[in-house]
């Protein structure tokens, strides 16, 4: 069918245009009308965003979902005006010709980012709007806001939550700060401690603002999922009040008990109310699981044969129970230890929290000298030679005693190295409770270590 026929029925056609056949839009919504194309490519060159679009650009490649939007040139036959697209136009423009860029400092990003990242191709995909007028009614869907569902519907916290639990994509996906919340959420939906209208009352953000200061008092041991070490009604418990509390009762007289506006002396104090109240998780002697996945596993028997304290952690007087014994000859860890088995938690907490941290430390350290695996470096790359090095001898770990070690390593449990040093650098304190949970989640792993050097 012959082009000029078919524009009187075909509003729009996908073409492939050659790179050097494309213009700047002289009238843009993004800035004032402008005819010369530099002060238009200076102008979008200038914005760190299309910096950042061009770095995605050189690593992905140009969006499938989305091509650009072009109207046929009015002076210039066989090319073309983008309607849709000036910003993605610049970015590519200034990928192909880096001295294009508007300032010496854009102009080295560019540079950098054209050498190892994708070529521009010569052609790329459009649509072809034949009449101006078409092209305007598409653009108002995506870029005037949703328009009662016409428009594009941003994602809110819930469902860019959602979307984050498939996997990273890169620039495009920050880390989620609601990951953890959002799995609390569908949790408590599941196991029948609150019901799905409840959970649309409360807020994702009211309860990642609170979870910093109430994690462990909730007995969650990271900071992405259920992972905890609390019996599981213990555990529901705490989580329904902590649920509860953050709930809008959906009227203006009666607000909620936890408020996205509170400040971290007010959020701290709430935890403090969980534990006064006995809401907070006391029994922290399950091997560390996620509810949301399975159920809490029996305790694994420990490898030195050593048993269990009569009295129960959470009534402990002291930090470390007198059942724990040191099976090698190093005196530092010994006067440790004994110290650990006269100080009480709840008395002494910046120290048994110091304590925990020491004698950790001190058994990694231990270990990897006397299999010279290298005791230098950082504490996270000790533990995975740790654990390589263990896996390959003859009474190598349990799964769970390389799950506690894998998380002393990261940056997320209550009981790793790098939260304990917190307090150290002026970080808030463990309380005598969380004191106790950290060690009874360590002991095994310790134990191990330290029956492998006998």
């Amino acid at each position: 069918m012959d082009r000029k026929k078919s524009k009187t029925i075909v509003e729009h056609e996908d073409i492939d245009v050659q790179f050097n056949k494309l213009h700047f839009d002289p009238v843009n919504p993004r800035g004032e009308p402008e005819t010369d194309e530099e002060k238009i490519r200076a102008l979008f060159g200038a914005q760190s965003e299309t910096l950042m679009l061009a770095t995605h650009i050189a690593e992905n490649g140009q969006n499938p979902l989305e091509r650009i939007g072009i109207i046929e040139h009015p002076k210039l036959p066989g090319h073309y005006v983008i309607r849709e697209g000036n910003r993605r136009l610049c970015a590519m423009q200034l990928l192909r010709d880096p001295e294009r860029a508007p300032s010496d400092a854009s102009r080295k990003a560019f540079q950098k980012l054209a050498s190892s990242g994708r070529q521009i191709p010569d052609k790329i995909q459009a649509v072809l709007f034949h009449e101006k007028q078409k092209a305007r009614v598409w653009m108002s869907v995506k870029h005037e806001g949703p328009q009662g569902g016409l428009g594009t519907l941003q994602w809110g916290p819930s469902e860019k939550t959602r979307f984050n639990r498939e996997g990273d994509t890169g620039l495009t996906r920050p880390k989620n700060p609601n990951r953890q919340a959002e799995a609390l959420l569908t949790y408590a939906v599941k196991e029948g401690l609150i019901t799905a209208e409840e959970r649309q009352l409360i807020a994702l953000t009211t309860l990642t603002r609170y979870l910093p200061n109430v994690r462990t008092a909730l007995a969650l041991l990271n900071t992405e999922d259920c992972t905890t070490n609390a019996r599981p009604d213990e555990f529901n418990a705490a989580l329904k009040r902590f649920l509860k509390d953050a709930k809008d009762s959906g009227t203006s007289q009666e607000k909620p008990a936890l408020s996205s506006r509170s400040n971290s002396a007010q959020r701290t104090e709430y935890a403090e109310t969980l534990r006064r109240e006995g809401v907070a998780p006391t029994h922290r002697d399950q091997t560390p699981y996620d509810p949301a996945q399975s159920p809490p596993a029996k305790p694994a028997t420990r490898s030195t044969g050593t048993a269990r304290s009569a009295t129960h952690p959470s009534k402990r007087k002291q930090l470390i129970p007198n059942s724990f014994a040191v099976p090698v000859k190093d005196n530092v860890l010994l006067r440790l230890v004994s110290e650990g088995k006269g100080l009480n938690p709840d008395d002494a907490r910046f120290s048994c929290n110091y304590l925990n941290r020491v004698i950790l430390e001190r058994i990694v350290h231990l270990y990897a000298t006397k299999y010279g695996i290298g005791k230098d470096g950082d504490f996270a790359s000790v533990v995975q030679r740790i654990i390589a090095h263990a896996k390959a001898t003859t009474q190598p770990p349990s799964k769970g005693i390389v799950n506690v070690l894998n998380k002393t390593a990261d940056k997320r449990t209550s009981y790793s190295y790098e939260i304990m040093s917190n307090p150290i650098h002026g970080g808030s304190v463990p309380t005598g409770a969380d004191n106790r949970a950290n060690w009874e989640s360590l002991q095994q792993a310790l134990e191990y270590l330290l029956s492998s050097m006998k």
